[in-house]
């Protein structure tokens, strides 16, 4: 996460079999974009824009997981990640 992240909620899901990751929290616009350039599973990722939020599906190929979505919309970012 960025270095001035504020988590505002975050959630563990699953079994165990699997795991769900929900993650909500604000940061800068400056530091979620270094986030963004320096963390893997954004590479070669172009984010979907609806309503000015910004959805990125993340699929990483060499992690084991399933992969999930995340949502940026100002400085507000939502993390949900699911690994199996």
């Amino acid at each position: 996460l960025p270095k001035d992240a504020d988590i505002t909620n975050m959630e563990k899901r699953g079994s165990i079999f699997t795991r769900q990751f929900i993650i909500e929290f604000t940061s800068s616009k400056s530091e979620i974009k270094n986030w963004i350039l320096k963390s893997k599973g954004f590479k070669g990722v172009e984010p979907e824009i609806k309503d000015g939020t910004k959805i990125y599906e993340i699929h990483p190929k060499d992690l084991e997981s399933y992969g999930g979505r995340v949502k940026i919309k100002g400085n507000t970012v939502y993390i949900n990640m699911s690994w199996s």
